[in-house]
């Protein structure tokens, strides 16, 4: 079984909630409490997961659920971005989470939200990024997701491996993973020039800027992209080895969901 062809089975099982994921993640229904409204509700907590690998932005595969789920309430719509807060953190967050910007935003995915309030009390710019970038993987799950639930019944084991097969290579088009992933390019930019950070983050930041590029098939920018990144890079390191293969998928106008180790040539 190829490289790929293990990514789908492993998307798969995890979508299909199949025998293998049950037992490499697990879950447990945690009961929470909204702040300021005093409502009770129940959330799915991922215990532990189990990743083979990362996707080309960055998202780790395989019997997990990425990114790691976050409890949120379902009638502010405030998100448990940490696992406890103190209640004077409460009260400072209570008018910013009750304003109408806020509530604007709740329809959003968490971590969407995660990265407004973050951005709103005092974050780096890199971590709302990163929050950020959690958002376009939770927008591309529930596109892949939904996509396969309207064609899954009565598909055999078999078929459905193909479905999935399709989806991914068809990439995440939606609307809101669209909106999310515009966003986070704008903010990479900011990132990138940022010197106070690590030569490696940064690099890794222009990885993912033509990542995010060629996922939202805009292959012009993205080729002239990975083509300057891959002239300042040792041409036997991994990220040029890992701008080459985007440069392929660009030339073949893909905009689907790729494994790093498939990049590098490894058996995953």
């Amino acid at each position: 079984m190829g490289r790929r062809s293990r990514l789908l089975v492993l998307a798969w099982l995890v979508l299909a909630g199949g025998a293998f994921a049950a037992h490499a993640m697990t879950r447990s229904i945690v009961e929470m409490t909204c702040p300021y409204d005093g409502v009770k509700f129940t959330y799915s907590a991922q215990n532990s997961g189990t990743s083979f690998g990362k996707q080309l932005d960055w998202m780790p595969v395989g019997a997990i659920e990425s990114p790691w789920p976050l409890a949120s309430c379902p009638t502010n719509g405030f998100v448990f971005v940490k696992a406890k807060y103190e209640d004077d953190e409460l009260e400072r967050l209570r008018p910013l989470i009750l304003s109408p910007e806020f509530q604007g935003i709740r329809s959003e995915t968490p971590y969407y939200r995660a990265s407004w309030i973050m951005e709103h009390t005092g974050s780096s710019h890199a971590e709302v990024s990163s929050l950020l970038l959690q958002a376009t993987w939770e927008a591309g799950r529930t596109e892949l997701g939904e996509r396969s639930r309207v064609n899954r019944p009565g598909l055999s084991a078999k078929d459905a491996q193909d479905l999935v097969r399709r989806l991914m290579a068809e990439g995440t088009t939606g609307e809101r993973y669209t909106r999310y992933a515009t966003e986070l390019l704008a903010r990479l930019a900011v990132d990138v020039a940022d010197t106070t950070r690590s030569a490696e983050a940064r690099l890794d930041d222009r990885l993912l800027t033509g990542e995010m590029l060629r996922r939202l098939g805009r292959f012009d920018e993205a080729d002239s992209h990975f083509a300057a990144l891959a002239s300042e890079l040792a041409p036997d390191s991994k990220e040029a080895t890992l701008a080459a293969f985007q440069r392929r998928l660009i030339a073949a106008k893909d905009r689907g969901l790729h494994l790093v180790s498939e990049a590098l040539g490894k058996n995953q």
